[in-house]
């Protein structure tokens, strides 16, 4: 085998091996969209001073949007988990009142969704009801 044909053959396995750690990576960020379903609590940012109903957990459920590899992280971080959100941030209103929080919007900023890198393509249900009260 001569010296040209060698260093050829060599570039050769060298474009392959790249071409398949681009192929493998690229696989890997491909969309993907799983439903995932967990619970929903909001609480009072100021328990002191008000109160939120209903007390109960809602169940829901989310269809999430994103890299292979996001896809899988997220589902495992939110899958049958129950989610806590605070009225007055996450763009629930802390003022009192009967408010229609939609769900998607505050998923989507809540610090325990926002990081895993996926997009919330839709909830269900898509709004829930709170009421705020003040404490007496």
């Amino acid at each position: 085998m001569t010296q040209e044909l060698r260093g050829k053959l060599v570039d050769l396995a060298g474009v392959t091996a790249i071409s398949i750690v681009v192929w493998l990576w690229a696989a890997g960020q491909t969309l993907q969209s799983r439903t995932v379903s967990f619970e929903v609590l909001i609480e009072s940012g100021e328990p002191e001073r008000r109160r939120v109903s209903p007390v109960e957990p809602l169940a829901v459920s989310v269809e999430i949007r994103g890299s292979r590899q996001a896809v899988i992280s997220a589902s495992e971080s939110l899958a049958g988990r129950k989610l806590i959100l605070l009225t007055g941030t996450d763009r629930i209103p802390a003022q009192v009142g009967t408010h229609d929080v939609v769900l998607m919007d505050t998923l989507s900023v809540s610090p325990a969704v926002a990081p895993l890198g996926v997009d919330i393509v839709s909830v269900t249900p898509s709004i829930a009801r709170v009421v705020v009260e003040p404490v007496r």
